[in-house]
């Protein structure tokens, strides 16, 4: 019998409110492919989309990906994916993003390539082998080619590849622009107003950090379920909807927080090409966007009423505010 957390029972209520018919499926993949599905099954993971592993009757593997929002961003996603390949970093094809309406539900489909190996996240549960060490060693080297790709601008991609008319700065003080918002998330999560006004005056104060003017392609949520790895190479990167325009330093406080137990950090480090990035102001503007994105996921799961995960944003948080207390 397999162990079950509260946030398993969360996520699988979630993606039981999806459940597109299988005959539109099919109808999708034949027009992405040219082949009909011989089997498919459903993948249980990501807070987004509904999502199944399909094997085609000519024998092919495909990941149909149905999104339930008004704008996936899948176009986007597909630009960066395209992008992140012609610089050198291994990612599925998609083959089809188009919309499509049931029972008086719209949805939009992505079809893509399925890449092989396994995310990197499964195969560490059986622990480091020599094979894994040998692909995580390629990580970092990997994101430094996803992060040679210049963007137009900041923020999120739209389908052109272009950022929008924003700046750095205004994405590190998004949360001070929410102040009212983000004192009611606390509130609902037992998070001591003075954590929230020291956090709010730090990124204020070191406004001068903020003034990076070449955005790059950014991952948005690069971490070890979104890395597949066959043998002893990674296999490619996937689900880039959300990425960005954004300085780099953003994939690798999203690796710290959430996955550096699993791999530290400075693995990702030693073999990333541009060593500059670790230079000078690194480790203040790390905690500085290590106190952003917990202040701001904080009000985005008070939004969703989804608390699992919340205590993660409050442990970084908290991190951070240590780091400029000592």
């Amino acid at each position: 019998m397999t162990d079950t957390t509260p946030s398993d029972n969360w996520l699988q209520s979630r993606h039981d409110q999806w459940n597109t018919p299988p005959t539109l499926m099919n109808d999708y993949v034949r027009k992405a492919t040219g082949s009909t599905i011989a089997q498919s099954s459903r993948v249980i993971l990501g807070l987004d989309n509904e999502v199944y592993d399909v094997t085609t009757t000519d024998n092919h593997h495909f990941i149909v990906r149905i999104s339930h929002k008004d704008e996936p961003r899948f176009e986007a996603e597909r630009w960066a994916l395209n992008a992140a390949r012609s610089a050198g970093v291994p990612t599925p094809r998609v083959l089809l993003v188009e919309q499509a309406t049931y029972d008086n539900i719209s949805v939009t489909f992505c079809i893509e390539e399925k890449l092989p190996g396994k995310p990197l996240d499964v195969l560490l549960k059986d622990g480091l082998n020599s094979d894994l060490n040998k692909a995580i060693d390629q990580i970092g080297e990997m994101l430094g080619k996803l992060h040679s790709v210049r963007i137009d601008g900041f923020g999120y991609l739209q389908p052109d590849g272009k950022g929008g008319e924003t700046s750095f700065a205004d994405i590190m003080l998004m949360a001070n622009e929410r102040e009212s918002e983000l004192y009611e998330a606390a509130k609902k999560w037992n998070v001591p107003t003075q954590n929230v006004t020291t956090g709010l005056a730090l990124l204020n104060t070191h406004r001068e950090l903020y003034q990076f003017n070449a955005p790059v392609l950014v991952h948005g949520d690069f971490g070890a379920r979104h890395i597949f790895v066959d043998g002893n190479h990674v296999s490619g990167f996937i689900d880039m909807q959300d990425c960005s325009g954004n300085h780099p330093i953003i994939d690798f406080v999203m690796w710290d927080a959430y996955w550096s137990e699993l791999v530290p950090t400075s693995r990702l480090m030693a073999s990333y090409d541009n060593k500059g990035l670790f230079t000078g102001s690194y480790d203040i503007l790390f905690h500085l966007v290590l106190l952003r994105e917990s202040l701001i996921m904080l009000m985005v799961h008070a939004r969703r009423e989804q608390r699992h995960g919340v205590q993660d944003f409050i442990t970084n948080m908290e991190r951070a505010l240590r780091y400029f207390a000592s």
